[in-house]
């Protein structure tokens, strides 16, 4: 036989491999000579925000697998298996002195792969190289194998490396990775930790691991922050629970950021928090739903809905549902329930994020300001007095500055006015319109008070937990420019306009805009 033919195994060969990727086979040698068939098994995809795992070999999450082979009737000697991925890491060799007539040498590669993978935002390719050289009766040879894979953007997460035929379908196989979730859980991040501090101030000075009363306090304090501030739950897409896509999670800071994040990001983010106060913390995922665990320093065990943030209930609220409908769940059926701290220890921990500035919060809108969340008009947990009230209407409810005057409902129309007059915020609601029916009703309206539209700009916007049409307008009145923002949206058969105006430039009415939006809530 020529020593360079190769051969390539069967097709039933093929099938009856356990691997993640697609198997290659080779033979080298010749008769009477040492022959050297090999295998390789690579790995499609890399999950960037757990990219350190693949660099710990008692982990197990290998990127390549090289099987040789001796299938002949000689010795092989100096084998060397040199692995690179292109642009994020470097070459690396693993040398083998001998390997005798039928031996076989499996040799797995863990990458050390460069920070610089975080900084990707999209799943990008590359390719993962291969050579390896050995010597056969005193001759060299070499082979090069060259495999592609996609390196992940960092907040893509895969929930199972298993290939359809190696997977039994359970709810098991198909979460197969949910320990890799514990590297998007953040409590050391800054951001965590400022939010978790100005929850501890709402809640007046808590310390979360004196005592379970003092957790209580402290984790009720951060849950307040999130309402009064109008977090919310974002469904989940069509096929999110699969198993069959790369998925989008969130890293707390960004929950932060955006306030909202699906069951999973509500889940990660809580659990952040209560671990960046010295509390212990898991993540529990079920068929369909993600909820946090938390430890109280008693060692009691708490589940939190955390996806109730929706209703702007109370922390003890939230527990309650978590007791009653997800834990009850939980233990009924399939559940994995991911220790945080454990997989930290084992080095299942989260990548470098980039520094923000130090009052990020600020500029995110996160503010001790607001107290209302739901209309809660007592004290928060923390001794904090509300300043502001609830406004309760037919099909909706807001909250709004206590010194204000109420607003007036002229039947379709809600009014609300700043002592100033400067700040306008109104709903105009009528059963069985459309989008479009009350775009048409509000920019009518303006024509009817002699204002222009000078610009108009179209985007997207959260209000009531859902994204909606929303148009910003610059609007000419005759005595100046304003701003306007305008979220346009049906629901129960209710058409919605939400619209506030302020005079252009008077970024502090914006925000106070926002902030009376994240209160609305659909009745």
């Amino acid at each position: 036989m020529d020593a360079r033919m190769r051969i390539v195994g069967s097709a039933v060969l093929v099938l009856l491999l356990v691997s993640s990727a697609a198997a290659y086979a080779g033979i080298f040698g010749g008769s009477g000579k040492g022959r050297l068939e090999y295998k390789v098994y690579a790995r499609e995809q890399i999950i960037s925000g757990a990219y350190k795992v693949y660099g710990n070999p008692k982990l197990g999450f290998w990127v390549a697998k090289v099987v040789l082979h001796n299938s002949g009737n000689g010795a092989i000697e100096n084998i060397k298996i040199t692995y690179s991925i292109d642009n994020y890491a470097p070459g690396t060799e693993k040398s083998y002195p001998l390997l005798v007539p039928n031996g076989t040498i499996v040799d797995l590669y863990y990458p050390i792969l460069s920070s610089e993978v975080t900084k990707l935002t999209a799943a990008t390719p590359s390719n993962l190289r291969i050579k390896i050289t050995y010597e056969v009766d005193g001759k060299t040879r070499e082979e090069t194998i060259t495999k592609s894979l996609s390196i992940l953007g960092v907040n893509d997460f895969v929930f199972s490396f298993l290939r359809p035929e190696e997977s039994t379908g359970s709810f098991y196989d198909t979460f197969s990775n949910a320990p890799l979730l514990a590297a998007w859980v953040t409590p050391s991040d800054p951001v965590v930790r400022e939010f978790a501090d100005m929850g501890n101030k709402l809640a007046g000075g808590a310390g979360a691991s004196l005592s379970d009363d003092e957790a209580i306090k402290s984790l009720s304090g951060m849950w307040a922050l999130a309402v009064m501030n109008g977090f919310s739950y974002k469904t989940e897409g069509e096929g999110y629970w699969t198993g069959k896509f790369a998925e989008h999670i969130m890293f707390p800071r960004d929950v932060i950021r955006d306030k909202s994040g699906t069951c999973i990001d509500l889940a990660i983010w809580f659990a952040s928090l209560a671990m960046s106060q010295g509390l212990k913390a898991y993540i529990v995922l079920i068929p369909g739903h993600a909820f946090p665990l938390i430890q109280l320093p008693s060692g009691t065990v708490i589940p939190v809905e955390a996806t109730a943030i929706n209703s702007g209930v109370s922390f003890q609220e939230a527990v309650k549902i978590g007791v009653e409908k997800s834990w009850q769940k939980a233990m009924s059926g399939p559940h994995v329930i991911v220790d945080i701290a454990e997989e930290h220890s084992k080095g299942i921990v989260p990548p470098e994020l980039p520094q923000l500035p130090a009052d990020i919060l600020g500029k995110w809108g996160i503010t001790l300001q607001h107290p209302g969340g739901g209309g809660n008009t007592g004290n928060t947990g923390g001794g904090m007095q509300a300043q502001w009230k609830t406004y309760i209407g037919e099909y909706f409810s807001f909250d709004y500055p206590a010194s204000w005057n109420a607003p007036e409902d002229y039947g379709g129309y809600t009014y609300l006015v700043s002592p100033d007059g400067d700040f306008e915020f109104m709903v105009i609601y009528s059963e069985g319109a459309g989008v479009q029916d009350m775009i048409g009703a509000f920019e009518q309206s303006l024509g009817g008070t002699g204002a222009t539209i000078k610009d108009r700009q179209e985007t997207q916007a959260s209000i009531a937990g859902q994204t909606v049409y929303t148009v910003i307008y610059t609007i000419n009145t005759g005595y100046g420019d304003y701003s306007a923002v305008a979220r346009y949206f049906t629901a129960n058969n209710v058409g919605f306009a939400v619209v506030y105006d302020f005079p252009a430039g008077r970024k502090e009415y914006n925000q106070l805009g926002e902030q009376i939006v994240s209160t609305f809530k659909l009745r």
